[in-house]
């Protein structure tokens, strides 16, 4: 299994507010390529996009996409043997601009843990004839 990068919520919400914000468009492109390499639909996860549209409707896509992609890490944990927790309406809640940092935790939380518990899924085993 891809094994991403365990990030403390602390760094994540002193970053958002040191860099005024701008730290949450790089974080959802990282968040968005880890989320990419679990997910069954890796073929139709595109981070630049994502990360594209969060920066034209200045950070207001950021509710959607955390909804949509908390979703995904739900499926993801079950498929990756993590007991899976549905944070995806308290992560776009809390994803408004100017909070949007206590959603970020939301999302990096579930990726901390799918990171800490996960396993890769075994393969099926062909029957020999």
């Amino acid at each position: 299994m891809y094994d991403g990068e365990h990030r403390p919520l602390i760094l994540i919400i002193l970053f958002s507010i040191i860099s005024v914000g701008f730290f949450n468009f790089y974080w959802l492109y990282i968040a968005t390529y880890e989320i990419k390499q679990v997910s069954r639909e890796a073929d139709r996860i595109k981070p630049w996009l994502e990360t594209f549209l969060a920066v034209i409707t200045a950070g207001f896509y950021i509710i959607y996409w955390s909804y949509k992609y908390n979703k995904l890490l739900y499926d993801a944990q079950a498929v990756h043997k993590v007991t899976p927790q549905d944070v995806a309406l308290p992560a776009a809640i809390f994803s408004f601009p100017v909070i949007t940092f206590i959603g970020m935790c939301f999302t990096q939380h579930q990726l901390n843990r799918l990171w800490k518990y996960g396993t890769a899924p075994q393969a099926k085993k062909k029957k020999d004839k």
